[in-house]
């Protein structure tokens, strides 16, 4: 009776959110039945707009708490301290304590992202208005993103695991280990590869502007590999992510910043859609802001463009709080700078780009014993500060890559993750007197069901 009511739950929460599935009998619109029974084209369409504004769920905690794990921002949100005092490990324990504060955003919001896929393959399977090929182009997508969205809540519960097959909420299949989990993503994400080698030319629906450039099935092919090689990477899969990268829209010849921004992008406007969420006015009066974590601003080599293009100074309005003090001073910690990426409250945001692809083509070829020094002086190059002159010993090589990724891919979700898979978190600073997390725990829900 416990799982019937959990499950009955997840099936209401889904219900409730998942507006472009909605179990209503409206013949003006699509109920979950008919959608998956055997849709139209016009409902399949529907199912894309909702995965394309589902998948965006993560952005948000991947900053934020991903951000503060990896002391890249601090967290200065007024409105509960718990923002800044958990997430630094000054308060709860993120590795302990099920339900940790304001997890959800890399562990629920995915997982409906997922779900909404599983309904769209499902509908596209069972559909008689798609030819063959047709079909194939929904399902490649689905699982394109599928794939890339598992990663989150993976990164997240780390050696908890994840579970990968939700199909069935009832009936969930079980906690895969960190290794199983991630082998599992890589098989959705090579399953949707080759839907997409088979679905033809051109899609029998349409995407946004986030993804110009990347709307057909060859194209999308190119962003699934992206994708590949960064779950190869997490699987020090070296040789398996260059053969990815070769597969994807990895430019090796970027000359510019434009070109290092190159890839598919999650879109944002005003309602009834909603804001970029990352965005904050320059220099404005607020006691609710992400703030540039000092080292990033003290560690940072001369002439570095990323600096000025990714950071503004709060000339005006520094901020602190009394919670935060540097425990070797005594002094207050002040807020000097935020993050200057987006120029307006509807800018898109990156999902997967070239800069990226660059640097985990560079940490491949490292550990392949290749040529990783070209695409780390691409890099150094277009943010102004010269060639690689270090040491070409591998140990050297990851070391440099590492710094690059800090800068380049800041506050996108993946320095914390690099520490710990490089197995470097103790070198991650603490000047606050916080915690360096591992992990976050696993969630009540999950413990409950299989207790139940």
């Amino acid at each position: 009776m416990h799982k019937l009511i959990m499950g009955l739950g997840m099936i209401g929460l889904l219900a409730f959110t998942a507006c472009e599935v909605d179990v209503v009998n409206d013949p003006n619109n699509p109920s979950l039945g008919s959608v998956t029974a055997d849709a139209s084209k016009a409902e399949l369409q529907l199912l894309v707009n909702g995965l394309e504004a589902r998948q965006r769920g993560y952005v948000t905690n991947a900053a934020q708490m991903f951000g503060s794990f990896g002391r890249e921002v601090y967290a200065f949100f007024g409105s509960d301290p718990r923002f800044l005092n958990d997430w630094l490990g000054l308060g709860g324990n993120a590795e302990t304590y099920p339900d940790f504060f304001g997890s959800a955003g890399t562990y629920v919001n995915p997982y409906l992202a997922v779900k909404q896929a599983n309904i769209m393959i499902e509908a596209a399977n069972n559909s008689t208005k798609l030819s063959t090929e047709e079909a194939f182009g929904y399902t490649g997508f689905a699982k394109t993103i599928k794939g890339f969205q598992l990663l989150w809540p993976l990164m997240q519960q780390y050696q908890n695991g994840i579970r990968v097959d939700v199909e069935e909420p009832l009936n969930p299949g079980p906690t895969l280990s960190y290794d199983a989990a991630l082998q599992a993503i890589r098989d959705i994400l090579d399953e949707g590869f080759s839907d997409l080698d088979k679905a033809g030319d051109s899609f029998s629906f349409s995407l946004t502007s986030g993804f110009d450039g990347f709307n057909t099935p060859d194209a999308m092919a190119q962003v699934n590999r992206a994708i590949a090689a960064r779950a190869a990477l997490y699987a020090e899969d070296y040789g398996g992510a260059l053969t990815a990268l070769n597969a994807s829209f990895m430019n090796l010849n970027a000359a510019s910043a434009a070109d290092l921004n190159v890839g598919p992008k999650h879109v944002y406007g005003n309602s009834p859609d909603v804001n970029n969420p990352l965005f904050y006015p320059i220099d404005a009066a607020t006691s609710t802001i992400l703030i540039v974590h000092p080292r990033m601003l003290e560690d940072a080599l001369p002439g570095d463009g990323r600096v000025t293009a990714k950071f503004a100074e709060r000339v005006n309005n520094p901020i602190t709080d009394a919670s935060l003090t540097d425990v070797a001073t005594g002094d207050p910690i002040v807020g000097t700078h935020q993050d200057k990426r987006w120029a307006t409250n509807t800018s898109s945001i990156p999902m997967i780009r070239n800069e990226e692809l660059l640097l985990i083509y560079a940490e491949a070829q490292a550990r392949e014993g290749g040529d990783a020094v070209s695409a780390i002086n691409t890099i150094r190059n277009i943010w102004g500060v010269g060639n690689y002159t270090g040491a070409g010993d591998t140990n050297s090589l990851i070391n440099e890559i590492l710094f690059q990724r800090r800068y380049s891919l800041w506050l996108e979700g993946h320095h914390w993750v690099d520490m710990r898979r490089l197995g470097r978190l103790n070198e991650i600073p603490t000047r606050e007197g916080g915690t360096i997390y591992t992990q976050v725990a696993r969630r009540v829900s999950e413990i409950s069901w299989d207790e139940g």
